[in-house]
C-alpha cells in the first residue's frame, strides 16, 4: 500500500519522464501533469521528442513549438513553458558550447557527415533529447522538466544514449578516423588503413572522407562530450528524476509497460508512478429488473460494459502489483479526445485529485 499520490511524486521531482507505448496518452499525460504542477506554483517546462503536433494541440498552442522553450501561461506564481526537440539544432548548439574557435565550429556544422548524423543516425535524436533534458534541468528558470518520451523501445534508447556516446568515443574505429588529425597526417593517409578501406568499399569513399574531416574538426572536444555524457547519465538516474509509466488496459500496451518497468529495475530505477489510461467507466449494475425487461438492448449493453471493466481490472492487476508501493492513477475513457486547453484542464484536475490506492 502506498500513502503517496501522483502529485506528491511530481512535487518532489525535478524531472518527470512519461514513458509507455505509442497511443496510450503519454503526450496528454505529460501536458496535464505539467499544467497541474504549474497550478501548484512551480515553473514547469514540458518537452516532446515527437515531431507531431499532439503536444501543441493539447496545450492549446496555435503556432509551432520550437527548440527553445515558449512561455504559455502563468498561475499562482507558477509558469508553464513548452518546446519540441530539434536534434540538429541541439547538436549544433552543443558543438558551439565546446569550442571557442568559430572556424572549427563552422567546419563541423557545415560538414555533410555531421548534417547526416545530427538528423538521421539512429540514437542521435535520443542523445540530443537527453542532452536537452540536462540543459533544461540546469536552467534556473525551471523547477520541473516534464518529458514526453518516444514509445517504449525508443525510450530505452533515450536512457542508453549517453553511455553509447561514451562507448563510441572509446571505439577503435573512432580512434582510427581521428588518427590522421592527431598524427598530423593528411586525410588521405587514413584511407589506406584496412578498416577504413573496407568501410569505403561499402559506403563510398566520399562518405569516409566526410567522416574523417568531421572527426578532424571534432578533435579536442571529445573529452568535453565524454564528461557531459556522464553528467547526463547522472541526471537520468538521480533520485529527483522520476519515471511515470503510462499504459492502457490492452495486452500489447501492458506487455510494453511491464517490459519497460523490468528494464528500469535492471538499472536500479523504480517506477515512481503508474497511470492506467482509457479504462472502461464503471457504470455499476442495476438491480431494476423491470427496467431491464423494458429496455433489454440497453441492459445488455450495460452488462457488456460491466464485464469489460471487470476484465480490464484483472488484466492490469499484475502491472499494478509490479510497481507497488508506487501510486497508481486510473483514468476512464473520455467521450472525446483531449485536443484543447479546456479538456486538458479537466484531466489535470483528475490527476490532482487522485488519492493513494489501498
Amino acid at each position: 500500500m502506498t500513502t503517496e499520490t501522483l502529485m506528491q511524486v511530481s512535487s518532489r521531482s525535478s524531472v518527470l519522464l512519461c514513458c509507455g507505448s505509442g497511443g496510450v496518452g503519454k503526450t496528454t499525460a505529460s501536458a496535464a501533469l505539467a499544467l497541474a504542477q504549474m497550478r501548484a506554483g512551480r515553473r514547469v517546462v514540458v518537452v516532446t521528442i515527437d515531431p507531431a503536433r499532439r503536444l501543441a494541440d493539447a496545450l492549446g498552442v496555435t503556432g509551432e513549438l520550437g527548440n527553445q522553450p515558449t512561455l504559455l501561461s502563468s498561475e499562482n506564481g507558477g509558469e508553464l513553458w513548452a518546446m519540441m526537440l530539434d536534434a540538429n539544432e541541439t547538436f549544433a548548439n552543443l558543438v558551439q558550447g565546446y569550442s571557442s574557435d568559430s572556424a572549427q565550429v563552422e567546419r563541423i556544422i557545415t560538414n555533410r557527415f555531421f548534417r547526416n548524423i545530427s538528423s538521421s543516425l539512429g540514437g542521435t535524436q535520443e542523445y540530443m533529447a537527453a542532452e536537452k533534458l540536462f540543459e533544461l534541468h540546469n536552467d534556473p528558470r525551471f523547477d520541473l522538466v516534464v518529458v514526453d518520451t518516444p514509445p517504449t523501445r525508443k525510450a530505452l534508447n533515450f536512457l542508453d544514449a549517453p553511455g553509447r556516446l561514451v562507448r563510441f568515443l572509446d571505439h577503435r574505429l573512432y580512434r582510427v578516423l581521428l588518427a590522421p588529425a592527431r598524427g598530423g597526417l593528411r586525410v588521405v593517409a587514413a584511407a589506406v588503413t584496412p578498416i577504413v578501406r573496407t568501410i569505403a568499399r561499402v559506403v563510398g569513399a566520399s562518405v569516409v572522407d566526410d567522416a574523417i574531416a568531421f572527426f578532424q574538426a571534432f578533435e579536442g572536444m571529445d573529452e568535453g562530450f565524454r564528461a557531459r555524457a556522464q553528467q547526463v547519465t547522472k541526471t537520468l538516474t538521480s533520485p529527483t528524476t522520476s519515471y511515470v509509466v503510462v499504459s492502457s488496459a490492452q495486452k500489447e500496451t501492458l506487455d510494453e509497460a511491464q517490459f519497460f518497468i523490468n528494464r528500469l529495475k535492471t538499472e536500479n530505477i523504480e517506477t515512481a508512478a503508474l497511470i492506467i489510461n482509457r479504462l472502461t467507466p464503471d457504470f455499476g449494475v442495476s438491480s431494476d429488473t423491470q427496467a431491464a425487461k423494458s429496455f433489454p438492448a440497453l441492459a445488455e449493453n450495460a452488462n457488456r460494459l460491466a464485464q469489460r471493466a471487470a476484465s480490464e481490472r484483472l488484466a492490469i492487476a499484475p502491472l499494478v502489483a509490479a510497481v507497488s508501493p508506487s501510486p497508481v492513477v486510473y483514468l476512464s475513457l473520455l467521450p472525446h479526445d483531449v485536443a484543447d486547453h479546456q479538456a486538458l484542464s479537466l484531466l489535470a484536475d483528475q490527476l490532482s485529485a487522485s488519492k493513494p490506492q489501498r
